[in-house]
């Protein structure tokens, strides 16, 4: 009986020590699935606008006074070439360069000349501008979670042949793409499969004496996550 006894509380002793590395198993086990980071497939798709009206400063020449001014509208689609796998950990996006992005920027406008002359004749002459299509490919962007719930978003730089009809502005052909949105506000669950974030970003330029005019820029972006795992 004794032997038995201790047969028995030996198997106890061994259920009791089963039963600790089993719950540590399983606390260890649910901490790992806590904090393993959420990944997404992210595409992302956005349109740019462009409005263009925009004076030089005058130029004399031969006893007159010209002025050209440039109107136009430039359209600027761009979009993620495939999506690319981004990782949240604790609610937060994980530091991501999100690449290539590909895109389409359409011009269509008018280049106008006023010359003015001494005698105070002034002649207007308009040059309608044929549709141009420019495409670039690889430029690039970053998203980084700065803080739980919050994602930035990095500048887009592209490089563009120039074209004068109509003229650019210097400060369009700078940062065809810019502003960038402020912060993304984004809630994750933890069943989260999908989620879409929307954003809009603009400028405005308004051109001082000797120069007149206006240029503004908008962009409207779209985020779509999808769960990979």
């Amino acid at each position: 009986m004794r032997g038995a006894k201790r047969r028995l509380g030996g198997l106890a002793g061994n259920a009791g020590l089963l039963a600790v590395i089993g719950l540590a198993s399983v606390a260890a086990g649910g901490a790992g699935a806590t904090s393993a980071p959420q990944v997404f497939a992210l595409t992302i798709r956005a349109t740019t606008f462009a409005n263009i009206d925009h004076t030089d400063a005058p130029a004399a020449s031969g006893g007159c006074t010209t002025m050209s001014r440039a109107k136009g509208l430039l359209t600027i689609r761009f979009a993620t070439r495939r999506p690319v796998l981004v990782r949240f950990a604790g609610g937060r996006l994980q530091p991501v360069t999100v690449a290539p992005l590909d895109g389409t920027a359409v011009l269509t406008g008018s280049n106008a000349l006023t010359e003015t002359c001494a005698a105070g004749q002034q002649t207007v002459s308009t040059e309608p501008c044929p549709r141009s299509t420019r495409r670039f490919r690889g430029a690039r962007t970053t998203l980084d979670g700065t803080h739980s719930g919050e994602i930035a978003v990095g500048p887009v730089g592209i490089t563009l042949r120039p074209i004068d009809c109509p003229r650019e502005p210097d400060e369009l052909r700078r940062a065809y793409l810019a502003p960038t949105p402020g912060p993304l506000r984004v809630t994750l669950r933890p069943r989260s499969t999908r989620l879409t974030l929307r954003a809009t970003a603009a400028r405005t330029k308004s051109y001082g004496s000797p120069e007149s005019g206006i240029l503004t820029q908008r962009t409207i972006w779209k985020f779509m996550f999808a769960r990979r795992h």
